[in-house]
Parts: C-alpha cells; sequence; structure tokens
C-alpha cells in the first residue's frame, strides 16, 4: 500500500485573482484568502501542473498545510488536479479479460490488445463456461497462438463462477505484479497500459477514460451520457464526488491491492464494491482522462438492459453503504412549491400551472448562487458576474429536475393519475407537468451543451429512455435487496439555504 501523494496542482484558466479574492465563474464560487493560501497560489499558474511539495517549499509552507489548501480549493473548483506519474515506471502487465459466450466479440479486443504499445504483458482470458465457441475463438488468435495470450476455464454451462469470482480467478492466473482488467466488448487504444501504469509508481489503482467504439447514433448519445465515462479531468476516486467509482472495463492496480481486496461473488457493481473497499482500506485510487478503452455499446436491447441493471446495482450499494445525499435544495425553492401546491389544493387562488412551480423553482435555485455575486463583485464586469450566476442556477436546476426525473418520474405520474381520479385535478396537470419538465428540460441542456451529431428529438427520446429504464430497475432493485436507501428523498437531497 503506498502513501497517498499529493498529486500535481494548476490554477484553472477561468480563475480571476484580485488580490487576496479568488473567483471561479463555472461554477460560481468565490473564497478570500489569507496570507499564507495566498503564497501558495502564487506558487502555482495556469498552463503547468505543480507538485505540491515544489509549491509548498516556494511558499515556505509545510507540505501537509499545502496539500489541505490545495485539495479544498480543487473541491470548490479553483484548481486541477493530476496524479503523480513516473514515464519510467513500465513493469510487466497482466491483462485480464473475463467472456461468457463473447465469441462475437473477442476476437476485436484481442485484435486491440495486440496493437498494444507496452514492452512487456500477457492476457488472460478468464473463460466462465461459454458454450458458443468462444475459447475456440481465443485459441485461434494470433496472440494465443504466440504464447502472449492464454485461457483459464472456470465454472460451467450450468453453473458460471460469475464476473466478480471470475476477476479474481484470472488475479489468481496472473503472472505479473500489475493486473489490468477490460472486457471482451472492449478496445483498449495502442496507449492504454503506457498512459496509466506510470501512475502507479506512486498510487495503488488507476482507471482510465471509456469512449463508444462505433459512431451510431446511440453511440453518440453514450459518448455524452454513459455512466462508465468520467470525463476530462482527472480526479481522486471517492464515492462522494464527481468520480465515485472505476470501472473494470478500463482498470489497472498492484496485484496487491486486488489479492487483500478481492471482486465480491457477483456480477453486478462488484467493480463498485472493490474500489469502495479499496479507497477504505487506505489504497490511493486514481482517474485519469489519459489510456482509453472503447466499449462497444451494443443495439437498444443491450442498453435498456444495462440501465436497468445500474439502477438495481444501486439498490444493492445503498444497502450495503448507504447513500449520501447528492443534490442541494434551497428551503426558498421547496417553500415555494409547497406553497403554490397547498393553494391549488383549497382552491382559494388561480388554478396552479406547471410552469408556475418552474419558475418558483428557478427563483429559489438563484438565490444560492446570487449570495456569492457579494464576494466575487470586485474580480469581474457585471455582464460577466450576471453569466455566471445565470450558469450557475442553470446548473441546479439541471441537477435537481435529473434527480427529480431519473428517480421519480413514474412515481409522480401515477400520482398524477391518482390525483385525477380522486378529484385533485388542480394537482394533476401541473403534476404532469413538471414530470415532463424533470425528463426534457436535462436533455435539451446536455444537447446544447455537447452538441453532439444526433437530431435532437431522438437524443431527448434515448435520454427519456435512459431515465425511465435505470429507474425501472432501481425500483426493481428496491423489491429484490428489500431497501430504499437509494430513493428515500432524505438520501438524495439535502436543504440549503
Amino acid at each position: 500500500m503506498t502513501v497517498q501523494t499529493p498529486g500535481r496542482y494548476r490554477i484553472r484558466e477561468a480563475v480571476r485573482r484580485r488580490d487576496r479574492l479568488v473567483v471561479c465563474p463555472r461554477p460560481l464560487a468565490a473564497t478570500r484568502l489569507n496570507e499564507t493560501a495566498t503564497r501558495l497560489l502564487d506558487a502555482l499558474c495556469s498552463d503547468t501542473f505543480r507538485s505540491v511539495s515544489d509549491a509548498a517549499t516556494e511558499a515556505g509552507v509545510a507540505i501537509e498545510h499545502a496539500a489541505s489548501l490545495f485539495a479544498q480549493l480543487q473541491s470548490r473548483g479553483f484548481l486541477e488536479w493530476r496524479p503523480e506519474r513516473d514515464p519510467d515506471h513500465r513493469p510487466p502487465v497482466s491483462v485480464v479479460v473475463t467472456v461468457r459466450n463473447e465469441a462475437d466479440a473477442i476476437g476485436a479486443c484481442l485484435d486491440a490488445l495486440a496493437a498494444l504499445d507496452y514492452p512487456t504483458f500477457e492476457v488472460v482470458v478468464v473463460d466462465d463456461g461459454s458454450t458458443d465457441g468462444t475459447r475456440d475463438a481465443v485459441r485461434s488468435h494470433p496472440l494465443c497462438e504466440s504464447g502472449v495470450a492464454r485461457i483459464v476455464a472456470v465454472g460451467s454451462a450450468s453453473d458460471p463462477l460469475g464476473i466478480g469470482a471470475s476477476r479474481n480467478r484470472g488475479v489468481e492466473a496472473a503472472r505479473h505484479d500489475v493486473v489490468a482488467f477490460t472486457d471482451a466488448d472492449c478496445r483498449p487504444r495502442p496507449a492504454w497500459l503506457a498512459d496509466l501504469v506510470p501512475c502507479l509508481a506512486a498510487h495503488d489503482v488507476v482507471g482510465g477514460r471509456i469512449r463508444p467504439a462505433g459512431d451510431r447514433a446511440l453511440d453518440t448519445f453514450e459518448g455524452t451520457h454513459s455512466s462508465l465515462d468520467m470525463g476530462p479531468r482527472a480526479a481522486r476516486v471517492d464515492r462522494e464526488s464527481a468520480t465515485p467509482y472505476l470501472a473494470t472495463a478500463n482498470l489497472v492496480g498492484r496485484r496487491t491491492v486486488f489479492e487483500a481486496i478481492p471482486f465480491p461473488d457477483r456480477s453486478v457493481a462488484e467493480d463498485v464494491d472493490v474500489c469502495w473497499r479499496a479507497i477504505d482500506a487506505g489504497y490511493d485510487v486514481v482517474y485519469v482522462p489519459e489510456g482509453v478503452v472503447e466499449h462497444d455499446y451494443g443495439g437498444n436491447p443491450e442498453f435498456l438492459r444495462r440501465r436497468v441493471s445500474y439502477g438495481g446495482s444501486e439498490a444493492l450499494l445503498a444497502r450495503e453503504y448507504g447513500h449520501p445525499s447528492t443534490v442541494a435544495v434551497p428551503v426558498v425553492a421547496l417553500v415555494g412549491v409547497l406553497a403554490l401546491a397547498l393553494l391549488g389544493t383549497l382552491q382559494r387562488a388561480p388554478t396552479v400551472e406547471g410552469l408556475d412551480v418552474v419558475a418558483v423553482l428557478s427563483v429559489g435555485l438563484t438565490v444560492g448562487p446570487a449570495s456569492e455575486l457579494v464576494a466575487a463583485r470586485r474580480a469581474f464586469a457585471p455582464a460577466k458576474l450576471v453569466a455566471a450566476l445565470g450558469r450557475s442556477a442553470l446548473s441546479r436546476s439541471y441537477a435537481l429536475a435529473a434527480e427529480l426525473g431519473r428517480y421519480y418520474a413514474l412515481v409522480g405520474a401515477v400520482a398524477a393519475a391518482l390525483a385525477g381520479l380522486v378529484g385533485f385535478g388542480t394537482l394533476a396537470g401541473p403534476l404532469l407537468f413538471v414530470v415532463g419538465w424533470c425528463l426534457l428540460f436535462p436533455a435539451v441542456v446536455d444537447y446544447l451543451l455537447h452538441r453532439p451529431r444526433v437530431d435532437p428529438l431522438r437524443y431527448a427520446w434515448w435520454y427519456v429512455l435512459d431515465a425511465l429504464a435505470y429507474q425501472v430497475g432501481a425500483y426493481r432493485g428496491a423489491v429484490t435487496h428489500r431497501t430504499v436507501a437509494h430513493l428515500a428523498p432524505r438520501t438524495r437531497f439535502a436543504l440549503a439555504l
């Protein structure tokens, strides 16, 4: 186990400074620094990453204090972070690929592995009782014929071992001290291992970015909305952060980690579980956007099955680990919506429309970001401040709508139908409007932000299917795993002033 290294930092390009005031417009945030923090920030720049030790030495500050301050500033969006990396650290690697009836996919995966630009590696294909000729496809591949790849047979057609246990068998069979994982439907790019393995000189586990393998319309959607893609910025993995886990489609680590923290004996969320237990055990788990693996997402049926499965796995993880509050709901917005609902129910005001609810929410979501204007007004021109305030309010609105649509849209639709049946028709319309808003508003924002090469109606259709399929899985998982920890509003939302 390595001691967690502070990594490297630089100031984000959009950040502005005025004396001791530091302001970030995206998301809108401002803070005033003391003299020590000012010296530390003076030691950083916005074009190159610098180690914490170098910055601390220049500022005359203890490394521990510098690391703590930089971590706080990075969490608020003022700094960017990168893990440490030694380009000369290139030990031999065992690549583990678990398969079950993947005859159609494994050839392309092995082709991609054969093209890796890395000095020494082996490929361990763990076959879990395939019956479709997967083993023959592996044996006939040049990698196997040359001795680079080999098959480890586990399980049987009627009694498969499962994905988690199969990965553990792959670790046992590995000949090298670094183990990398990918899947049969994945295509690692040539620089995959060369980009990721050098990070293991200072960290225990590293994951790279996962991008679509094709250019179909569905691949384009997955390229902007896949839960496997952790985005363009490096980060420490933390289950309460924007990078909560690493997928085993693209995961590299020290063998000792996977021996000490084996995969659980199941086939869903096993990668999330091993990441979280490794972090809890003190291992240093990081993400970088390099070391790309391309993933073949399949067609529409596979797309829906994956989303249902992901939703169900969230119930399992919530039962085992709980679920932290993720979305801030301003008190003023909540009070306003409740007041509208009460007035509409009592019929003491004109009929409440769904747009009224959205308007009140928007005002409430603006109150929080507006408080940052007081501190930020000296660093930016008024027009830029207003634009930053608008982006921040839009971001809050997006987060709230996406969360409601992903977990409560079906409940809202059922509630609207029941309201109409029992005589509360004044609530049915607004409820349906809000349900539609929560499903479509985030889709529109995503589309305008990413400008994908697909028509907006098709993109919105997939977005809604994504949210509803995930929701079906989440509720089915609640029944299967006997928990609502991932659905209870108190676990998904936190009140904020």
